[in-house]
């Protein structure tokens, strides 16, 4: 990322944090411009320097080449053969492009061709982008008559979506998700219908998100704000682990990515844009990487506990003993 886009996207996140730290209950970032549809889950938006990420919701992919419809109509042929295939390597749920997905593309972009005003909001102050820089957003769109409804409740009651909680649950509209989800399972409306050709495991995902979303909302219950407790998830409590390098600390997060190829072996947990936290096991500390379950496929949030280190510029704790880390 160059300079200037830097200086673009926190001259972006400043007017938006100062507007919601003078209007508190307002969660409106105000009115934007509708630029792209790029799946039923992400937009682009013309005042936004990235992409926005829909909350709520996680719509199949889709296949986006010029033949697209051609494409997911050959995979339509033998969906369920091909999807297990691709599942068989690995240990969870698999996000790959299915014939649903652009269904659920083609769906959206009409949905959207009635709507002449749109309107994001957030779900919360302190976490507006996601780990990959996207924008974290409601879409709340008014129609050519003037009324209005939020996109992403609304692709969920229509069976596009299931109500998304990897990474926990909506704070303004878990229960109008979970309504939204009750009446599109009870009208067997798109992935519960058993008839579109969709990912055929959405009971394993929703089982899954809802495990993780409860340890989220134990923590934030529990642990949140409390002086040597970080989670990864909050891009300030990152930012803040800057003043406690020599002290003890509680990481709160999940592994993104395992490096054992060479010693010291790490687990790294990701907290953002290029925003990463290292737990760092030296040869004879290995096994415990293993011993602890932390580099399961289904990655589990967790709780790693030590002496705040820094290489390289990366915070990191040394991981020497099992109980270290615990769920």
């Amino acid at each position: 990322m160059t300079s200037w886009n830097k200086l673009i996207r926190f001259f972006i996140w400043l007017c938006i944090y100062t507007q919601l730290l003078f209007s508190q209950q307002d969660f409106s970032l105000g009115e934007f411009t509708l630029v792209k549809i790029i799946d039923g889950d992400t937009f682009r938006f013309e005042e936004l320097d990235k992409s926005a990420r829909l909350l709520g919701i996680d719509t199949e992919e889709t296949i986006k080449d010029a033949d697209a419809e051609l494409k997911s109509n050959d995979l339509r042929k033998n969906w369920l053969d091909y999807y297990y295939s691709v599942k068989d390597s690995s240990g969870k749920p698999v996000k790959i492009e299915s014939p649903f997905g652009y269904d659920t593309w083609q769906w959206t972009k009409s949905v959207f061709k009635d709507v002449v005003k749109i309107r994001l909001e957030i779900d919360e102050p302190k976490r507006m982008i996601d780990i990959y820089g996207r924008y974290l957003v409601y879409v709340i769109a008014v129609r050519s008559d003037g009324s209005e409804f939020n996109y992403n409740i609304e692709c969920v009651k229509q069976g596009y979506s299931p109500y998304f909680s990897k990474y926990g649950y909506s704070k303004r509209f878990h229960q109008q998700f979970r309504d939204a989800q009750n009446y599109a399972r009870e009208n067997k409306l798109g992935i519960w219908s058993g008839k579109e050709n969709c990912y055929p495991d959405y009971e394993e995902r929703i089982s899954w998100w809802d495990e993780r979303a409860e340890q989220i909302k134990y923590y934030e219950e529990n642990y949140s704000g409390k002086g040597n407790y970080f989670s990864m998830l909050i891009p300030e409590d990152y930012d803040n682990l800057s003043k406690m390098t020599g002290d003890t600390v509680i990481i709160f997060g999940n592994v993104a990515k395992v490096f054992n190829t060479k010693q010291p072996w790490i687990a790294r947990l990701e907290a953002g844009d290029k925003r990463s936290f290292d737990l760092v096991f030296f040869e004879k500390d290995n096994h415990i990487l293993s011993s602890t379950g932390i580099d399961s496929p289904k990655d589990y949030y967790f709780y790693a506990k030590g002496k705040l280190t820094e290489y390289k510029g990366r915070p990191q704790i040394i991981i020497e003993d099992p109980s270290q880390i615990w769920r």
